[in-house]
């Protein structure tokens, strides 16, 4: 039997037919942020939802039955403990359900609350919410069945039943619960969720330059001593080292950015960056690649399921592609990776101490050696070996005199 399960209470829309738990929130949805912010001692999760409105995702669809929203907790499966959430919300605490779940588990009680602050108390001295609409609750799996037998078409009612069924009722107080129930209530929330993961964050250690105009996802990891910069977005799934500079105006997205690393200007997908990096400004790293520790991606470089040696220096205007490159490789700008023949995606791989020169173009598959020289302007199609010098271009030739006699004839025909 489960410990405690949760049941979120779907078919709220709003005048244009939109999903309260589909709400856009911070970097997923409302019902996201709820499912994220539930107790540890929650062990499943259902969403009783209408079939207009999408599932979410880590949480068990289970279907409406008929007007009242709460009729189908009735066939919830048996736990010691249910914690119900009425409508989707943003808390200005990250542990308030937390407590609440605790409250309840410690007391014993058959049904317990959250509320914002009280306003004073009551006359048993429990407290009395500044609210009286309730959004979230726990009850003894026994108690909400008695209390659903009742037909309460709310959560606060579903409270009252419970009471009158002779459970005692315990109370866990926070301080604001923002209900999202439209577009603007959803962006109230968002901007609560804000201030409470970089405020959080700014306790730990981490420094923020703009907490509102820093945008971080509750699951990120950074550590003391980081660095945020004005504008960044850190999405879900990243992780980022100590000392480490993100920004300005810089996206990360399932990246792990290594100790004293900075991103400016730059976008990081799914890949990985090593310690004492500078990436950007500009540069674009996409999903699968490995920087090593001490590289240099610079402006206007793009990266793309590739892995890069520790040391090497991709300085500007270069795109690697499928590629795995060696240690303390010096790339020139302008430099391709020619990785895609209009049918397949092709390896090139690169040794160490290798020195590409600027406008070399590398035709995949290809492989160079260790400390392999590419003269500039050098198209590579063939395999070169340790210690070699590659030079793939025309001869120059010079034809003295022959623009001033060009130049000498346009004149004449302005004449």
């Amino acid at each position: 039997m489960n410990n405690m399960i949760a049941a979120l209470t779907g078919g709220l829309f709003d005048e244009g037919g939109v999903s309260a738990y589909a709400r856009p929130v911070l970097f997923g949805t409302a019902g996201d942020a709820v499912r994220d912010a539930l107790p540890a001692a929650v062990d499943a999760c259902f969403f009783v939802r209408d079939e207009r409105e999408p599932a979410i995702a880590g949480a068990e669809s289970a279907a409406l039955l008929g007007e009242n929203r709460f009729a189908a907790l009735k066939a919830l499966p048996e736990s010691r403990h249910v914690l119900v959430i009425a409508a989707p919300f943003a808390l200005a605490e990250d542990d308030a359900l937390e407590h609440l779940a605790q409250t309840h588990m410690n007391t014993g009680y058959g049904v317990s609350v959250l509320v914002t602050e009280q306003q004073g108390f009551d006359e048993e001295g429990q407290p009395i919410p500044a609210d009286d609409a309730c959004l979230a609750a726990v009850f003894t799996y026994d108690m909400l069945q008695k209390a659903l037998d009742g037909g309460a078409d709310t959560l606060d009612g579903l409270v009252d039943a419970a009471v009158k069924a002779g459970a005692q009722k315990g109370v866990a107080v926070t301080n604001e619960i923002v209900e999202i129930c439209d577009g603007a209530t959803a962006y109230i929330a968002q901007m609560a969720m804000i201030q409470r993961v970089n405020f959080t964050l700014i306790d730990k250690g981490v420094q923020i330059f703009d907490p509102a105009g820093t945008y971080i996802a509750p699951d990120a990891e950074i550590e003391a001593g980081a660095v945020i910069l004005p504008g960044c977005h850190i999405r879900p799934g990243c992780k980022v080292g100590a000392k480490a500079v993100i920004g300005p105006n810089s996206i990360l997205e399932k990246a792990s950015i290594g100790a004293g690393t900075t991103v400016n200007n730059s976008q990081v997908y799914e890949s990985t960056v090593g310690e004492n990096v500078t990436v950007g400004p500009f540069a674009y790293i996409r999903p699968q690649c490995v920087v090593g520790d001490g590289c240099r991606i610079g402006d206007f470089v793009e990266l793309k399921k590739s892995t890069i040696g520790n040391g090497t220096k991709v300085s500007h205007l270069t795109y690697i592609g499928d590629a795995t490159v060696g240690e303390r490789v010096n790339f020139g700008c302008g430099t391709v990776v020619v990785n895609y023949d209009g049918y397949h995606k092709n390896q090139t791989i690169i040794g160490d101490d290798c020195f590409i020169g600027c406008n070399t173009n590398l035709v995949s598959p290809v492989e160079l050696g260790d400390r392999v020289f590419t003269a500039a302007g050098t198209t590579v199609t063939k395999n070169v070996p340790d210690g070699a010098l590659a030079v793939a271009r025309a001869r120059q030739t010079t034809l003295e005199g022959w623009n001033d006699k060009r130049r000498a004839a346009h004149e004449k025909e302005k004449k």
